[in-house]
C-alpha cells in the first residue's frame, strides 16, 4: 500500500480543462452520456478545485455557491489514485471554500449505487436528506446529502 500522498489543492486554470472532461467522462458517464461535456460545463461555471500529487492532477472538486448556499456539483479522483485520501482532501477544502464564503450548509446528489463516495461523505459527516428514484438520465436512483458547515 502507497504511503498517503502529499496533496497540493489549487483553483482551475484554463489549461485543466482537457483533464476536467477526460476525469468528468471517466467517472461519470456511467450516469449520463454526456458526462464529458458537463463537467466541463459545471466547471467552467462554478469555482473549480484540482488536486495535484506532484507533476501529476489527479482529482478535482466543483463547488457551486447561491445566494450563500453550496451544492459540491462534482468531486472525482482518477481511478489509480482512489484510496489515498485525495478525495477527502479535496472535499475538506471544498467545505471550507463554501464555509469562508459565508454557507452554513454543504449540500450535495450522489447515486445509491456509488458506494465508494457514499462512504466518503459519511466518514467526514454528511447526512442522508432524501432518495431519488431514477435521478440520473441512465435510470440510476441518486441519494441527497448534507452537512453543516457551522458545527
Amino acid at each position: 500500500m502507497r504511503s498517503p500522498p502529499l496533496v497540493v489543492i489549487r483553483g482551475r486554470r484554463t489549461s485543466d480543462d482537457p483533464f476536467i472532461a477526460a476525469l468528468g467522462k471517466e467517472a461519470f458517464t456511467e450516469y449520463s452520456s454526456s458526462a464529458s461535456g458537463y463537467t466541463a460545463h459545471m466547471a467552467a461555471n462554478a469555482h473549480t478545485l484540482i488536486a495535484e500529487c506532484g507533476d501529476v492532477t489527479v482529482g478535482l472538486a466543483i463547488v457551486d455557491m447561491r445566494a450563500g448556499r453550496a451544492h459540491l456539483a462534482a468531486i472525482a479522483v482518477l481511478t489509480e489514485w482512489r484510496g489515498v485520501g485525495v478525495g477527502r482532501t479535496l472535499l475538506r477544502t471544498a467545505e471550507r471554500y463554501a464555509r469562508e464564503r459565508g454557507a452554513v450548509e454543504m449540500e450535495l446528489t450522489t447515486a445509491d449505487s456509488n458506494l465508494a463516495a457514499s462512504e466518503l461523505f459519511l466518514r467526514n459527516g454528511y447526512r442522508r436528506r432524501a432518495r431519488h428514484a431514477r435521478y440520473y438520465a441512465r435510470g440510476q436512483h441518486a441519494i441527497e446529502m448534507f452537512k453543516r458547515l457551522d458545527d
